[in-house]
């Protein structure tokens, strides 16, 4: 299924591709074909939500750097009029005023979103909970079982 492909070299292309979200960079560092792996995130779920997750890993990467370089700057050399040299903060407002906008729409979406239906939310809550209770009869089956016929397993009636 995965050609030549190993598990090792698959994990490698997806931690590149976090890292650069770069494909072709990616497979080289990896040593697997571009088209190889672009195969495989067609025939395989699990690759392409691997390859997926990688990609958000990246993003959410980069905006965290570009965040911070937006709210704390970036230290510049700067020529002093004596010649010598310093340091200064230099911040990017456009960069900081895009970021802002993309997190005002976020929050205006999130607020408008149509709040959780409370019958929905009951249901799940009833599904999880016979859920819970269909395994915690099983555990006591199998504490049962375990223990032999003619002893009692104690919480069970």
């Amino acid at each position: 299924m995965f050609d030549s492909l190993s598990e090792e070299s698959l994990c490698a292309f997806l931690d590149h591709l976090a890292e650069t979200s770069n494909v072709s960079v990616s497979a080289k560092r990896a040593g697997v074909s571009r088209s190889a792996v672009y195969r495989l995130r067609a025939s395989c779920p699990a690759f392409s939500h691997g390859w997926q997750m990688a990609i958000a890993t990246g993003y959410d990467e980069l905006e965290f750097r570009m965040l911070k370089t937006a709210r704390f700057g970036t230290i510049k050399p700067v020529k002093r009029p004596d010649g010598s040299i310093g340091r200064a903060t230099e911040f990017d407002d456009a960069q900081g005023l895009k970021l802002l906008m993309a997190y005002k729409q976020s929050a205006e979406k999130s607020r408008s979103d149509p709040p959780a239906d409370p019958l929905a939310a009951r249901g799940a809550r009833e599904q999880l909970a016979a859920t819970l209770e269909q395994i915690r009869q099983r555990l006591d089956a199998g504490a049962a079982d375990k223990a032999g016929p003619d002893s009692t397993v104690p919480g069970s009636t």
